[in-house]
Protein backbone atom coordinates (compact mmCIF):
# COMPACT_ATOMS: atom_id res chain seq x y z
CA UNK A 1 0.00 0.00 0.00
CA UNK A 2 1.82 3.36 -1.29
CA UNK A 3 -0.09 5.26 1.77
CA UNK A 4 1.46 3.02 4.47
CA UNK A 5 5.28 3.23 2.52
CA UNK A 6 4.43 7.40 2.41
CA UNK A 7 4.42 6.92 6.16
CA UNK A 8 6.98 5.48 7.25
CA UNK A 9 8.98 7.01 4.92
CA UNK A 10 7.88 10.61 5.81
CA UNK A 11 7.81 9.35 9.63
CA UNK A 12 11.45 8.31 9.29
CA UNK A 13 12.66 11.36 7.27
CA UNK A 14 10.76 13.82 10.66
CA UNK A 15 12.39 11.40 13.20
CA UNK A 16 16.19 11.67 11.37
CA UNK A 17 15.81 15.47 11.19
CA UNK A 18 16.09 16.10 14.67
CA UNK A 19 20.02 14.81 14.56
CA UNK A 20 22.88 16.81 13.22
CA UNK A 21 24.70 14.55 12.32
CA UNK A 22 26.51 13.10 8.73
CA UNK A 23 25.23 10.11 9.21
CA UNK A 24 21.61 11.39 9.76
CA UNK A 25 21.82 13.82 7.00
CA UNK A 26 22.99 10.90 4.47
CA UNK A 27 20.05 8.71 5.27
CA UNK A 28 17.80 11.98 4.88
CA UNK A 29 18.72 12.29 1.75
CA UNK A 30 18.37 8.59 0.82
CA UNK A 31 14.87 9.25 2.45
CA UNK A 32 14.09 12.16 0.68
CA UNK A 33 15.07 10.18 -2.86
CA UNK A 34 13.38 7.03 -1.96
CA UNK A 35 9.89 9.22 -1.11
CA UNK A 36 10.39 11.14 -4.40
CA UNK A 37 10.18 7.97 -5.84
CA UNK A 38 7.32 7.00 -4.56
CA UNK A 39 5.27 9.98 -5.19
CA UNK A 40 6.86 9.17 -8.87
CA UNK A 41 5.17 6.33 -9.37
CA UNK A 42 2.35 6.93 -7.43
CA UNK A 43 -1.65 7.34 -9.41
CA UNK A 44 -2.18 10.20 -10.78
CA UNK A 45 -5.05 11.81 -7.84
CA UNK A 46 -5.63 14.83 -6.89
CA UNK A 47 -5.70 13.87 -3.35
CA UNK A 48 -1.93 12.33 -3.64
CA UNK A 49 -0.88 15.40 -5.65
CA UNK A 50 -1.97 18.11 -3.28
CA UNK A 51 -0.09 16.21 -0.44
CA UNK A 52 3.04 15.48 -2.74
CA UNK A 53 3.21 19.57 -3.78
CA UNK A 54 3.30 19.65 0.56
CA UNK A 55 6.03 17.09 0.79
CA UNK A 56 8.83 19.52 -1.56
CA UNK A 57 9.62 21.75 0.73
CA UNK A 58 10.26 19.14 3.35
CA UNK A 59 12.44 17.47 1.12
CA UNK A 60 14.94 19.93 2.09
CA UNK A 61 13.73 20.94 5.60
CA UNK A 62 14.14 17.47 7.36
CA UNK A 63 14.05 19.28 10.62
CA UNK A 64 11.04 20.96 9.96
CA UNK A 65 8.49 18.74 12.75
CA UNK A 66 5.40 20.41 13.04
CA UNK A 67 5.59 20.52 9.06
CA UNK A 68 5.98 16.94 8.95
CA UNK A 69 3.26 16.12 11.34
CA UNK A 70 1.27 18.53 8.99
CA UNK A 71 1.91 16.50 5.87
CA UNK A 72 1.78 12.89 7.79
CA UNK A 73 -1.66 14.30 9.54
CA UNK A 74 -3.32 14.87 5.74
CA UNK A 75 -1.70 11.44 5.06
CA UNK A 76 -4.15 9.91 8.27
CA UNK A 77 -7.10 11.76 7.08
CA UNK A 78 -6.27 10.40 3.55
CA UNK A 79 -5.90 6.41 4.11
CA UNK A 80 -8.85 7.08 6.80
CA UNK A 81 -11.23 8.50 3.88
CA UNK A 82 -10.18 5.46 1.23
CA UNK A 83 -10.81 3.02 4.26
CA UNK A 84 -14.22 4.42 4.57
CA UNK A 85 -14.62 4.17 0.72
CA UNK A 86 -13.87 0.28 1.16
CA UNK A 87 -16.52 0.26 4.14
CA UNK A 88 -18.94 1.44 1.35
CA UNK A 89 -18.14 -0.98 -1.14
CA UNK A 90 -19.23 -3.21 1.71
CA UNK A 91 -16.32 -4.41 2.67
CA UNK A 92 -15.24 -4.83 6.73
CA UNK A 93 -13.98 -2.07 8.19
CA UNK A 94 -10.01 -2.69 8.63
CA UNK A 95 -8.57 -0.75 11.45
CA UNK A 96 -6.01 0.67 9.14
CA UNK A 97 -6.14 3.71 9.77
CA UNK A 98 -7.00 3.79 13.27
CA UNK A 99 -3.29 1.46 13.80
CA UNK A 100 -1.88 3.98 11.25
CA UNK A 101 -2.89 6.84 13.87
CA UNK A 102 -1.85 4.53 16.88
CA UNK A 103 1.82 4.33 14.72
CA UNK A 104 1.58 7.84 14.13
CA UNK A 105 1.80 8.25 18.28
CA UNK A 106 5.19 5.69 18.33
CA UNK A 107 6.29 7.53 15.45
CA UNK A 108 6.03 11.34 16.81
CA UNK A 109 7.53 10.15 20.10
CA UNK A 110 10.45 8.83 18.26
CA UNK A 111 11.23 12.37 16.99
CA UNK A 112 10.55 14.23 19.68
CA UNK A 113 12.71 12.41 22.00
CA UNK A 114 15.32 12.96 19.00
CA UNK A 115 14.83 16.61 19.42
CA UNK A 116 15.06 16.78 23.33
CA UNK A 117 18.20 14.96 23.32
CA UNK A 118 19.77 17.04 21.23
CA UNK A 119 19.77 19.67 24.29
CA UNK A 120 21.39 19.61 27.42
CA UNK A 121 18.57 19.58 29.40
CA UNK A 122 15.05 18.10 27.33
CA UNK A 123 12.99 21.88 26.78
CA UNK A 124 10.00 21.99 28.86
CA UNK A 125 7.35 22.19 25.98
CA UNK A 126 8.83 18.77 24.21
CA UNK A 127 9.03 17.15 27.97
CA UNK A 128 5.11 17.93 28.17
CA UNK A 129 4.63 16.46 25.06
CA UNK A 130 6.71 13.34 26.07
CA UNK A 131 4.82 12.39 28.56
CA UNK A 132 1.59 12.90 26.85
CA UNK A 133 2.37 10.59 24.50
CA UNK A 134 4.12 8.17 26.59
CA UNK A 135 0.62 8.40 29.15
CA UNK A 136 -1.17 7.53 25.98
CA UNK A 137 1.24 4.32 24.97
CA UNK A 138 0.96 3.12 28.47
CA UNK A 139 -2.21 0.78 27.43
CA UNK A 140 -0.09 -1.11 24.77
CA UNK A 141 3.09 -0.84 26.69
CA UNK A 142 1.72 -2.88 29.48
CA UNK A 143 1.01 -5.81 26.25
CA UNK A 144 4.15 -5.19 24.92
CA UNK A 145 7.30 -5.50 26.95
CA UNK A 146 9.56 -3.69 24.84
CA UNK A 147 7.84 -0.69 24.74
CA UNK A 148 7.60 -0.49 28.30
CA UNK A 149 11.22 -0.71 28.28
CA UNK A 150 11.28 2.03 25.89
CA UNK A 151 9.16 4.63 27.58
CA UNK A 152 11.06 3.68 31.06
CA UNK A 153 14.41 4.65 29.47
CA UNK A 154 13.16 7.95 28.01
CA UNK A 155 11.46 8.92 31.08
CA UNK A 156 14.84 8.03 33.08
CA UNK A 157 17.22 9.30 30.44
CA UNK A 158 15.78 12.07 28.87
CA UNK A 159 12.26 13.64 30.59
CA UNK A 160 13.24 13.74 34.10
CA UNK A 161 16.55 14.17 34.65
CA UNK A 162 18.29 17.23 34.92
CA UNK A 163 20.46 16.69 32.01
CA UNK A 164 20.03 14.48 28.99
CA UNK A 165 21.55 10.95 29.45
CA UNK A 166 20.59 9.82 25.51
CA UNK A 167 21.63 10.74 22.43
CA UNK A 168 19.64 11.53 19.88
CA UNK A 169 21.08 8.63 17.46
CA UNK A 170 20.02 6.54 20.87
CA UNK A 171 16.49 7.59 21.04
CA UNK A 172 15.67 6.64 17.27
CA UNK A 173 17.69 3.69 17.62
CA UNK A 174 15.54 2.99 20.66
CA UNK A 175 12.36 3.08 19.22
CA UNK A 176 12.76 2.54 15.70
CA UNK A 177 12.45 -1.20 16.06
CA UNK A 178 9.51 -0.92 18.15
CA UNK A 179 7.67 1.20 14.84
CA UNK A 180 9.17 -1.31 12.46
CA UNK A 181 7.52 -3.90 14.21
CA UNK A 182 4.13 -2.25 14.33
CA UNK A 183 4.40 -1.76 10.20
CA UNK A 184 5.41 -5.01 9.66
CA UNK A 185 1.99 -6.35 11.49
CA UNK A 186 0.34 -3.71 9.56
CA UNK A 187 1.37 -4.87 6.09
CA UNK A 188 0.93 -8.53 7.34
CA UNK A 189 -3.12 -7.65 7.54
CA UNK A 190 -3.13 -5.80 4.08
CA UNK A 191 -1.48 -9.35 2.39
Amino acid sequence: MLCLELLQRIQKHRGLGGQSGAPARQQCQALAAEIDALWRDAPAEPALDGLRRHWLPLRQQADDFDGHCQLIEQLLEHIQLLELQLVGLHAEPTGIARDCRELEELARLRGLAVRGAGAARCPLPLQVQLRYLSLRLQPRAARQSSLARALDSLQRQLIDPPRVLIAPAECFSLLTPLIDEQLGQLRQRLN
